[in-house]
């Protein structure tokens, strides 16, 4: 399974304000991630109507984390973010030209492993993939 690459924007913005004390502001971001600062408005946006993120307009404004990091699934932000996780034709929503259905038996292995999948990304909270910030 490939996630795209909207998810791994999320998750390193994720993590990047994780690290952070203060706010952040879009371009800081983006700069910081080496990203496109459209594809971390299109991202904050959808993060923010979430709750995972908070946005505060203003001098002093900026873009922080909407709850503790260890409140943050990974699982959830996939979830948010990804289309969908139709691996297989017969696993979408519109009908089927699978010749093997409604008897075949690959729907069923590859939707226990797209579930155990997403129970390991479940099972890890943002606080798990930030490095603890060193005092000098």
């Amino acid at each position: 399974m490939r996630l795209n690459q909207a998810s791994d924007f999320a998750l390193r913005t994720l993590m990047l304000l994780a690290s952070e004390d203060d706010p952040m502001t879009i371009d800081e971001v983006a700069t910081r991630l080496s990203l496109v600062k459209s594809h971390i408005m299109k991202i904050t946006a959808k993060l923010a109507q979430a709750g995972f993120v908070e946005t505060q307009r203003g001098r002093n404004g900026g873009i922080l984390l909407g709850r503790t990091p260890d409140q943050i699934s990974v699982g959830d932000v996939v979830r948010l973010i990804e289309a969908d996780f139709a691996i297989v034709e017969c696993m979408k929503a519109e009908a089927s030209t699978c010749t093997f259905m409604p008897q075949c038996l690959l729907r069923g292995v590859v939707h226990n492993a797209t579930s155990a999948f997403l129970a390991v990304l479940d099972a890890c909270t943002l606080d798990q993939l930030i490095v603890p910030k060193i005092d000098a």
